[in-house]
């Protein structure tokens, strides 16, 4: 799964046919559903816990309208707004904050109604003179509602069709009903259902948009992961497998760094392998790859340890950081590499079974290295003095003579 939208390998095919045949929201799968749930259900707590607190002072406000109507309209309005109206809405802001998703939706939708029907009893029952001021005020309410609460199109339609049958069972109890008034409310149930038009339009764009954003970020992740591919095949050796040696020299560089700042041991082995180019030219080029990799894999097995590395540094060079460790661990560590080269035969393309061995060259950072070059160049001369010395050998940096160190025993034995 993916974590910043739990995304899978699954998943990204249903995102990407949704986007690409421009399928429309009812026939979604669940899943790509329940990612939209979860990327808008923030982002709808304050939408709605906005609008219907815009919704609560709306109400409120038309106390003012009663009043200028009358006593008796106002008396009636204040019992019914404050009674009724008002608490849904508190309900509904309530539910936003702190509530899921159908509650949100339910007190949503059942504060319009509401609202929507006491303006109309008002005007149609209390202050008749008034009635085309209150229906038409409805009107605007349950357009406005319409087009700005983020509920998606057929719960529009469902809190439409409430709010247009309130009206009309309220016209229905009129004592008396005049032509003016059936006019407004055809009007006031034409204006809802035409305001559905709005939402259904941009749902369409959003839900558009959503797949769209979804099979970018699918893009964006896949490219991601082909550029770390990418990195990471670039920091390795295509032969061997080995990190090579860009990548070592960007390494070594803050191993020196750290070593130097907080006073750590720090070692490098230089290893080549012995009568490499002999070996070529008797056993050929498959013969030479394949025992590069054989003696690759042997030292990878051996130097493993924590703050230690082996890196491919070219041709048959190999080369080897160790952190944090002495002398005497550094040179029993090559001890045990050389001799694991040495004890692995390698096949021939005679199936023969040939022993290779390496030589190896340790250096240990001084005071006096200014540079990483500075503890390799060490390395490689301690090398050619092994190599100069009869080969497969370990050989100290700083030696006199070649003279080799004390054995040392490794502590497997």
């Amino acid at each position: 799964m993916r974590p910043e939208l739990g995304l899978s390998d699954d998943l990204d095919e249903e995102i990407e046919r949704a986007a690409e045949t421009g399928l429309r929201f009812g026939a979604w799968p669940e899943s790509i559903k329940t990612l939209w749930r979860a990327q808008k259900f923030h982002r709808r707590r304050r939408e709605l816990a906005f609008i219907n607190a815009i919704g609560l002072a709306w109400c409120v406000a038309c106390l003012a309208l009663d009043y200028t109507a009358g006593s008796q309209v106002f008396s009636a309005g204040l019992a019914l707004r404050l009674g009724l109206v008002a608490p849904l809405y508190l309900l509904a802001i309530g539910a936003a904050f702190f509530g899921g998703w159908r509650a949100q939706r339910w007190t949503t939708i059942a504060a319009v109604p509401a609202f929507a029907g006491v303006a109309g009893y008002l005007g149609m029952h209390v202050a008749t003179e008034q009635v085309q001021e209150y229906v038409m005020a409805s009107a605007l309410l349950l357009a406005m509602a319409i087009v700005i609460l983020p509920l998606r199109v057929p719960w529009l339609a469902f809190m439409a069709a409430g709010s247009v049958a309130v009206l009309w069972a309220i016209w229905a109890t009129m004592p008396v009903r005049g032509d003016a008034e059936f006019a407004l409310l055809c009007f006031t149930s034409g204006i809802a259902f035409a305001s559905l038009i709005l939402p259904l339009r941009t749902a369409r764009l959003k839900d558009q948009n959503f797949l769209f954003a979804l099979r970018a970020q699918i893009v964006s992740r896949r490219l991601m992961e082909a550029n770390d591919q990418l990195r990471a095949l670039s920091d390795r050796d295509d032969l061997t497998g080995l990190p090579n040696r860009r990548y070592l020299e960007r390494v070594f560089d803050d191993a020196f760094q750290a070593s130097v700042r907080d006073g750590h041991d720090l070692a490098v082995i230089m290893i080549d392998v012995d009568h490499f180019k002999k070996f070529n030219d008797t056993h050929g080029h498959v013969a030479g790859d394949r025992t590069l990799t054989s003696v690759a894999r042997t030292l990878e097995q051996t130097i493993t340890g924590p703050g230690q590395m082996i890196a491919r540094y070219g041709g048959e060079e190999f080369i080897a950081i160790v952190e944090g460790a002495d002398e005497k661990t550094v040179l029993g560590l090559a001890e045990r590499a050389r001799q694991a080269v040495a004890d692995r035969p390698v096949s021939t393309r005679s199936r023969k079974r040939v022993t290779v061995t390496v030589s190896m060259g340790v250096s240990l950072r001084r005071e006096v290295d200014l540079s990483p070059t500075a503890i390799i160049e060490r390395a490689d001369a301690a090398l050619y003095e092994a190599k100069r010395a009869g080969r497969n050998l370990v050989r100290l940096a700083g030696r006199k003579n070649g003279k080799p160190p004390a054995p040392v025993v490794p502590e497997s034995a």
